[in-house]
Formats: structure tokens, C-alpha cells, sequence
């Protein structure tokens, strides 16, 4: 882990995280470490860094987080809107218990 991260990464996470809580009222870790890091390519940091840095950003804004694999599908981005002509994606990830007997 790194501790000598430039003002302008620093910067963009604490934005970033500013901004997923305004829109989305939670931070998603996972996705918006993502967007920092492909944004800022030429910093060479790893996933995993800009992952905590942004941990600790959102709960300094004492914002709710998840932890949403980046492929999952599950979590619709800023961009994506659905309409009434659209089906719903269905958010159910667990599967009722099966039976031990």
C-alpha cells in the first residue's frame, strides 16, 4: 500500500465520493474506486489502494457503502434509467435455504 498519493487522486476520490452519495444516497466501493483509477491511469494505483481511499472517504461523509462486485449487474449506475416499457431487474441474489434432511 501507498501512502504518497498525489493531490489530484486524492482530490478525485473525495469528489467521486461526494457525488455517488448525492445521486445515489450510497457509495458503491467497488465501482467508483473503478471510475478513480481508470480515470487517473497515468498514477499507477493499484484497484485495491484507491478501494480503501475511497472506504475512507465515505465514512467520513458517514455515507452508506456497499461492496457490489463491478459485473454483477445488480446495482443500476447514474446513467442507466428505467422505464415503464422496461422490466425491472430482479435485485434477488439469494436463494431460499435448502433443506439439510
Amino acid at each position: 500500500m501507498r501512502y504518497d498519493y498525489s493531490t489530484r487522486l486524492r482530490d478525485d476520490v473525495h469528489s467521486a465520493v461526494q457525488m455517488a452519495f448525492k445521486t445515489a444516497g450510497i457509495v458503491n466501493i467497488s465501482a467508483t474506486a473503478e471510475q478513480i483509477r481508470v480515470r487517473n491511469l497515468a498514477e499507477n494505483v493499484a484497484l485495491e489502494d484507491i478501494e480503501y481511499l475511497v472506504l475512507q472517504a465515505a465514512q467520513l461523509l458517514g455515507a452508506a457503502i456497499e461492496f457490489d462486485a463491478l459485473g454483477s449487474g445488480l446495482a443500476l449506475s447514474g446513467d442507466d434509467v428505467l422505464h415503464d416499457d422496461e422490466p425491472a431487474i430482479s435485485t434477488s441474489v439469494f436463494s431460499p435455504p435448502a433443506s439439510i434432511q
